[in-house]
């Protein structure tokens, strides 16, 4: 192998150690409480490493949301849209599950921070229509927290099924829809 192959395969492993150790880090604290040192004692390694790939912590997690992102745009790419609502909610959930399983320990740590909350739920609402409108939104927003939730009971996705979460999710956004109408009359 290369010198520079050999370079580039340790520094991805070294952003990878990075990244875990400020996920593992980023559940037990805030993330603005997570230290370089911190970070750097638990992987023995000297600061300078970290400053090689990164400037602060939420670098770190910015690489890591991106990464996902990317991950679940290229998945939702592959889907193909039918104009029926629970065929396109049903394939866009099929779709990204896998992405969400291969990262379950990234939205696990993520699912409390709101920014990755509201970026994720507008990536899926973009998905449905290029012009989403406010069902559309409202029936992203209740699949990323309907996954969150699954997450945070500590059941497995692998009992997730898209069928039943479409089903709630077009319950409850019935009853939003129902509530931000009588709200708007008063």
């Amino acid at each position: 192998m290369k010198r520079q192959d050999k370079m580039k395969v340790r520094k991805t492993r070294l952003q990878k150690n990075f990244q875990q150790t400020v996920l593992k880090l980023y559940r037990k604290k805030n993330v603005d409480e997570i230290t370089i040192n911190e970070v750097c004692e638990k992987l023995d390694v000297p600061r300078s490493s970290f400053y090689y790939h990164y400037k602060t912590i939420r670098d770190v997690v910015n690489e890591i949301e991106d990464d996902f992102f990317r991950a679940n745009k290229k998945a939702l790419a592959s889907v193909t849209m039918t104009g029926i609502e629970k065929t396109d909610y049903v394939n866009v959930l099929n779709a990204v599950l896998p992405v969400i399983k291969s990262n379950e320990t990234v939205v696990k740590t993520l699912r409390f921070d709101s920014m990755f909350l509201m970026q994720w739920a507008h990536l899926l609402s973009d998905s449905f229509s290029k012009e989403p409108g406010h069902r559309e939104n409202v029936i992203a927003f209740l699949t990323v927290f309907g996954i969150g939730d699954y997450l945070n009971n500590g059941v497995s996705l692998n009992m997730f099924d898209p069928d039943a979460a479409y089903e709630v999710a077009s319950r409850v956004c019935k009853i939003k829809m129902d509530l931000y109408s009588s709200l708007s009359k008063q």
